[in-house]
């Protein structure tokens, strides 16, 4: 009689030990793939920023397209799209560039992570959560990035301005480097029915065009906009990889919050 228990115990035991390594494999497994997507993202973003700081200098000339007499091939094409699109503007445009550049990041997304929190379920919850958690995250990072990398604004004439130029160094763009990591997050994390997916793309497609106006109106060059994503994208990223652990803080906070 107390073998066949013993027998059931190492079973019961065994089963659970296998479930338990599963576990453990499964989410090793998924942090090093997020963590190994950030790692290659924000190489990118750091080689970018070598490319572009005029404080790098390649064969004695600066990385600065207005200073220097023969800038780099990388610098020149940057140029030379910028100049492209701020020469294509269309009254149509110009209208709805210039509200996706000053509404498209302070005002819809904490409106949208307010909406994924009350609105989305458990797991707008989280989403919402990871967003702002990435968001407050880059917002020195950002800062920090503008002041290392040191890359002036576009110069356009006045006369072209849709609206006035920001003071502050251009790379990475910090509209992008936002609205990238909502995007991001929004479709790792809030997902798992076709709604939600649905809600996840148009937030998507909501921030590339944020980080499109933000050319269009004379802000950044292009390349400002590309090393906003991929350092936003990097970020956020890697609390998307640790995303159960943050539920699993949040758990017990939302009880509380919710028996008052």
């Amino acid at each position: 009689m107390y073998t066949f228990f013993i027998i059931i115990a190492i079973i019961a035991a065994s089963i659970l030990i296998r479930i338990l390594i599963y576990y453990i494999i499964s989410r090793y497994i998924k942090l090093r793939r997020y963590f190994t997507a950030s790692a290659i993202i924000l190489a990118l973003f750091v080689l970018l920023s070598i490319l572009v700081s005029p404080k790098i200098k390649f064969n004695g000339t600066s990385n600065n397209s207005y200073s220097s007499p023969s800038p780099s091939p990388v610098i020149k094409a940057d140029s030379i799209t910028f100049l492209d699109v701020n020469n294509s503007h269309s009254k149509i445009l110009n209208q709805l560039m210039i509200l996706l550049t000053n509404y498209g990041r302070e005002v819809f997304w904490p409106i949208a992570i307010i909406l994924l929190f009350v609105l989305g379920g458990w797991t707008g919850k989280n989403t919402a959560v990871v967003i702002a958690i990435s968001m407050i995250v880059l917002i020195p990072i950002g800062a920090i990035a503008k002041e290392s990398i040191a890359r002036p604004r576009p110069i356009i004439p006045k006369s072209d301005y849709l609206i006035a130029a920001d003071s502050e160094f251009a790379f990475p763009s910090g509209h992008a480097l936002i609205v990238s990591a909502g995007a991001t997050v929004a479709l790792l994390l809030f997902n798992n029915t076709l709604r939600k997916l649905g809600i996840s793309i148009a937030l998507t497609v909501e921030a590339a065009l944020v980080c499109i106006s933000r050319v269009y109106v004379g802000g950044h060059y292009p390349l400002d906009v590309v090393g906003g994503i991929l350092l936003g994208a990097g970020v956020s990223l890697i609390f998307v990889g640790i995303d159960k652990s943050i539920e699993a803080l949040l758990m017990p906070l939302t009880r509380k919050i919710l028996r008052r």
